[in-house]
């Protein structure tokens, strides 16, 4: 049971740091029952200096020590302009600005209120961001039993998994955490603690959507080379993750290329890209020894009779670390092969395939775990 549901959410107080948040709330109906929504419009004074927000604490309760407690809510940002981050924290470590400690998730990384734990914990697709019309969703689990606490963080219904899982310490009983915000900039958000919570805590970041996107990450398995396309076995020892970012919903994240520590290659092929119309463009990375990164433009509306998309990839770019020799061959195999693929495709087992008259490369998704935290400080 959502220990959240009942109660009363529209109690919300600020960090006093002589910010404006202001609530308005409306019911809306899921299936057979219903959840209270409640709209919070609130910003930050200063740029670069967070808002904190925090739930009421609720009268305290008594329950059994051998019950499970469950706290879970959900945040829909309805308008965004800077930066959120969306967890729990106690009333003792609720502060103003920075200072504010608690278990956050800000749409890539996880973090503790002023320091970032776990970089990239966010979908791969989404590329760090939380963006008008995203729902985050974040559950909080005391097992009384086993001693420990634990938060999931969950993004567009996609479970990220296990971010934090403590030892419960005496002083801090789950009804000590409260949902808090952390905005840097102005937000519009409703907020709603559904009777229903989600099933998994499992993370399950799958690397696209649908069938139709090409963006996230990929790790190739199989390799085919040659008029006949026979197999190119990878080295056991060498793991390839392909990664493919849509230029369009990105644009000016990309780094340049050039200088020390940069790539060698033509240094204006990304610069070009981020100017110029993205709509049909995406930076490819893969990753062997060295980080190699090029290009893609698509012809979304030439499509062949299998389903493929026509492609084009620019030049290749790549640091210039000498990597072992298992790593050195497949990345003269990925120099020589990426120019001349032509097509790609999402297939319906959710495998990605880029293919050339003398190439073809497939993929499968790739799912990057992390280690729960054991703590916050």
């Amino acid at each position: 049971m959502n220990s959240l549901h009942n109660e009363k959410a529209n109690q919300w107080i600020d960090d006093k740091s002589n910010n404006e948040s202001t609530l308005h709330s409306s019911i809306v109906s899921n299936d057979d029952h219903q959840d209270i929504k409640h709209e919070i419009t609130l910003a930050s004074g200063r740029k670069g200096t967070p808002f904190n927000i925090m739930l009421q604490p609720s009268p305290p309760s008594s329950p059994s020590n051998t019950d499970d407690n469950d706290l879970y809510f959900e945040i829909t940002i309805i308008e965004l302009n800077g930066h959120i981050a969306i967890g729990f924290a106690t009333p003792s470590e609720f502060k103003p600005g920075w200072s504010t400690k608690g278990m956050f998730y800000n749409g890539n990384n996880i973090t503790n209120g002023s320091a970032a734990l776990i970089v990239g914990f966010g979908p791969p697709q989404k590329r760090g961001s939380i963006s008008n019309g995203d729902v985050i969703g974040v559950h909080l689990k005391q097992r009384k039993k086993e001693g420990t606490l634990s938060v999931v963080f969950y993004h567009n219904g996609q479970c990220l998994g296990t971010a934090f899982h403590l030892k419960s310490p005496a002083e801090a009983a789950l009804s000590s955490f409260r949902p808090c915000l952390h905005v840097d900039g102005k937000a519009i958000v409703a907020y709603v603690a559904p009777g229903l919570m989600p099933t998994t805590s499992s993370r399950n970041v799958s690397s696209t959507n649908d069938l139709t996107s090409f963006a996230g990450e990929w790790r190739i398995k199989q390799c085919f080379r040659g008029p006949e396309l026979g197999e190119y076995k990878l080295p056991s020892t060498v793991k390839c993750i392909l990664s493919i970012q849509d230029l369009s919903t990105s644009r000016g994240v990309l780094p340049r290329g050039g200088g020390r520590g940069g790539f060698r290659g033509r240094p204006d092929v990304r610069s070009t890209a981020q100017e110029g119309d993205d709509s049909n463009k995406y930076d490819l990375s893969i990753k062997v020894g060295n980080m190699m990164r090029a290009t893609i433009g698509t012809m979304e509306q030439e499509v062949d009779s299998e389903g493929f998309t026509k492609i084009q990839i620019g030049p290749i770019m790549s640091t210039e670390m000498m990597p072992p020799p298992d790593e050195y061959e497949v990345e003269n195999f990925l120099s020589a092969s990426l120019p001349v693929l032509q097509k790609m495709i999402v297939d319906e087992n959710g495998n990605l395939i880029l293919n050339g008259p003398t190439c073809e490369i497939i993929c499968s998704p790739h799912v990057k775990e992390f280690d729960a935290l054991m703590h916050y400080h």
